[in-house]
This record gives structure tokens, C-alpha cells and sequence, in this order.
């Protein structure tokens, strides 16, 4: 009896970790603005069309999704939806050490989507510029909301550590995808039509 639940520990330590755990699978629920549009989810041998909102189990392995999203009256827009470690990895690796993790990075399964993901269209045309210039500013905000959250653990671990060298060129490279993405949206203020 004693042999049997030690070889049963060192099965699931060996080749079972992962699957209790985690899974190469993760369920994402699409939303566009407007609230219905026609989104077409491309990646590694993977393809789906659906019709927004919708929940969709994704795998990993298909990563990353490219995100087409139309809809009448707006221009189609894409988007990169990716997955991020999942936070059960971790038990695996104190569950069957190296080993756990090594069957997760082989079946994809420390990874998954973000429970949900938003597409915003652009109107094709605005009724007026201060109507366009509520739409950018609008979206600049969420942008910027982002990019806070992504930076905010670098910022609180940067002040815990004490590293300057180190905080400064992780800062500096996210404050430059920031600036990037702000850039993008001045851009496509630029070339918005506006009625009249």
C-alpha cells in the first residue's frame, strides 16, 4: 500500500502537475466598441470568426492572436491579443520542481489569455472635430490607464530595491512603447475625417 502511494506521488510530480493545475486552454471573452461587430481571430494554426460579444476558448499554442474586428460605419481595426504567465506555474514548479515546469512550457500550459479583451473601431467619419476630439481623447486615457498599471509593480519594486541603473532603462523602454502607442493615436487624429 505504501509503495502504491509513493509511486502515485511520483506519477503526478513526473507527468501531472500540469494538468491539475493548469491547462493549454483559456476562455476569453471578445468585446468590441460598438458593442456588435465581425471579428476574425488569426494565429498559429489557428483561425475563427465570430460575432461580438462572444466567450471563446483559445490554446496557447496559437499565440500570438491577431484581433480583425469591422463593423459598418467604422474602419476595421486589429488588435494583438496575447497570453501572459499564468499564475498556477508556480505551483507547479514547488509541486514537481523543474520538472513541472518543463511539461507546462511543453504544452503551452503555463500560459493563458486575458479573461477579456476589447477592440475600439474608429468611426469612419466624426460629425464635427470637437466630436473626433472627444473619441482620441477618450482613447488616450485608456491608453494611458494602461500603461500606469503596467508600469506601477516596475515603479513600487524600483523603490523597494533601490536599483537606478536598472529601474531607468526598464522605465525608459516601457515610457517609449507608451509614448508609441500615445503617438499612434495623434496620428490617427490627424487622419480622421470629419463631416463637412
Amino acid at each position: 500500500m505504501q509503495r502504491f502511494a509513493i509511486a502515485s506521488l511520483l506519477l503526478l510530480a513526473v507527468g501531472g502537475c500540469a494538468s491539475i493545475v493548469s491547462d493549454n486552454e483559456s476562455t476569453t471573452y471578445i468585446e468590441t466598441d460598438p458593442e456588435v461587430a465581425k471579428c476574425v481571430l488569426h494565429g498559429q494554426d489557428f483561425k475563427r470568426v465570430v460575432m461580438t460579444p462572444d466567450s471563446l476558448h483559445l490554446p496557447a499554442s496559437a499565440a500570438p492572436l491577431t484581433v480583425s474586428c469591422s463593423a459598418d460605419g467604422f474602419i476595421t481595426t486589429a488588435e494583438e491579443l496575447d497570453t501572459e504567465i499564468d499564475g498556477w506555474i508556480f505551483g507547479n514548479i514547488l509541486l514537481g520542481g523543474g520538472i513541472g515546469f518543463l511539461i507546462d512550457a511543453a504544452r503551452d500550459a503555463g500560459e493563458q489569455y486575458p479573461p477579456r479583451f476589447t477592440v475600439v473601431l474608429q468611426p469612419e467619419t466624426f460629425a464635427s472635430a470637437e466630436a473626433r476630439d472627444a473619441w482620441f481623447d477618450a482613447r488616450k486615457k485608456v491608453v494611458e490607464a494602461e500603461w500606469q498599471e503596467k508600469m506601477a509593480p516596475v515603479i513600487s519594486r524600483c523603490g523597494e530595491e533601490n536599483l537606478p541603473m536598472h529601474c531607468d532603462v526598464e522605465l525608459g523602454k516601457l515610457r517609449e512603447e507608451r509614448d508609441s502607442d500615445l503617438g499612434k493615436i495623434e496620428e490617427r487624429r490627424e487622419r480622421a475625417k470629419v463631416a463637412g
